[in-house]
């Protein structure tokens, strides 16, 4: 199957990958996330990395590890959008087409998005069938338009909500750190409205109640 990417598509697994870097940033950030080479003209962007990955026939294995706690995810809320409609995948023969989007739904779309290969007739249901597969693409200008526009919905962390939201970090001592924490606070439903920035992070953990019988740093 030919490499060719039309101008101004992603391949899906481009698309994977540059969705999933503004839904997850605190996972491209965190330092076991390795590094490609860097152009000696003009340093890549963590999403221009993820992207440039994500599109290769074979993705490396370094890549795999640091993404493959994200990707299912990714791949899920991706189809989500799909089926509602919100985002098209497209694939090119004698003209443009759009993947229904009933499609997203069945269990003949499991691993598409990750495989980049769309058959219309359906998969292969005999050892011996044949069918045509063709190149996945997503119009990168809709899929920023609707990656911005979820960005921008989010709404400024409200002061009414900030005993909710140190209630909520209480129950998170379980995670590993606070990278975690913020994590699962940004992701939890009654707060992903939201804007959690980390001032409004720091500011609920000064507020957490210390332990019963444990002193203050100034009292030990």
């Amino acid at each position: 199957m030919s490499d060719f990417c039309p101008d101004g598509y992603l391949p899906t697994k481009g698309a994977i990958a540059r969705a999933a870097a503004p839904w997850f940033p605190e996972r491209f950030n965190e330092p076991e996330i390795p590094s490609t080479p860097q152009s000696a003209t003009k340093p890549e962007s963590h999403i221009e990395e993820a992207v440039r990955a994500f599109s290769q026939p074979q993705i490396p294995r370094v890549w795999q590890d640091a993404f493959e706690k994200i990707a299912r995810q990714t791949v899920e809320r991706l189809r989500n959008l799909l089926h509602q409609g919100k985002l098209n995948a497209y694939y090119f023969y004698c003209g443009r087409h759009a993947v229904p989007c009933e499609f997203w739904a069945t269990a003949p779309a499991d691993g598409v998005l990750e495989s980049g290969c769309y058959s219309p007739s359906g998969p292969q249901t005999r050892t011996l069938e044949w069918r045509t597969n063709y190149p996945l693409f997503l119009l990168q200008s809709e899929l920023d338009r609707l990656l911005s526009g979820e960005t921008s919905k989010k709404r400024p962390f409200p002061q009414s909500k900030m005993q909710a939201l140190v209630a909520a970090l209480r129950k998170l001592d379980h995670l590993p750190n606070r990278k975690a924490q913020l994590k699962a606070l940004r992701e939890a439903p009654e707060f992903r409205e939201y804007k959690i920035t980390d001032g409004v992070f720091r500011e609920a953990a000064r507020n957490l109640p210390r332990e019963a019988g444990r002193k203050s740093r100034g009292e030990s």
